[in-house]
């Protein structure tokens, strides 16, 4: 997460690892509650953007009802579930999508197919050489993987390119 350089708070919260795995926070409000309660965390102002990797997309489909949701950052998490992102975009000019994909593929063609604003990477190289400056102007950004599933967390180069394309602040690096 630091390597992103995003003044930002991050919360890492369970999600499910299997079909089997209940989904422990199915309330986006409920998990915000429940971090603003710990007596040395303020919550910062600024957009709520959930990023979930894998099945993550289970919890990630709970919080789409959530007014405050902002932008959904989809790690190779759009499993089926093409309508319901179709339909969350739409509720808000405001909202954002940032979709990577992997074996997800499929799914995601589907999606980006019925949204023409939709800024297409292929690999994550081609959103670092941009600076993210494209994707960051983009309401809609699909990123084609060329990386293993598992990568986009384990590999320490993928994340913190994905997080680069967020429209926040940077961390003054000089402190």
């Amino acid at each position: 997460f630091a390597d992103s350089g995003l003044d930002a708070m991050f919360i890492a919260c369970e999600a499910p690892e299997s079909a089997g795995d209940a989904v422990t926070w199915t309330s986006l409000a409920k998990l915000l509650a429940r971090v603003d309660a710990e007596p040395s965390l303020d919550l910062p102002d600024g957009p709520l953007i959930a990023v979930g990797h894998s099945g993550a997309h289970r919890t990630l489909d709970d919080w789409f009802d959530d007014p405050d949701l902002h932008t959904v950052v989809l790690l190779d998490a759009l499993y089926g579930k093409v309508a319901e992102v179709a339909a969350w975009l739409a509720q808000s000019p405001d909202h954002r999508l940032v979709d990577i994909s992997v074996i997800t593929r499929p799914w995601a063609e589907q999606l980006h197919k019925t949204l023409p604003e939709t800024v297409v990477f292929e690999g994550l190289r081609s959103v670092r050489a941009d600076h993210g400056k494209s994707a960051r102007l983009a309401r809609v950004v699909h990123v084609r993987a060329r990386i293993g599933h598992m990568p986009l967390v384990t590999n320490g180069l993928a994340l913190p390119t994905v997080l680069r394309t967020l429209r926040l602040p940077r961390v003054d690096r000089q402190r």
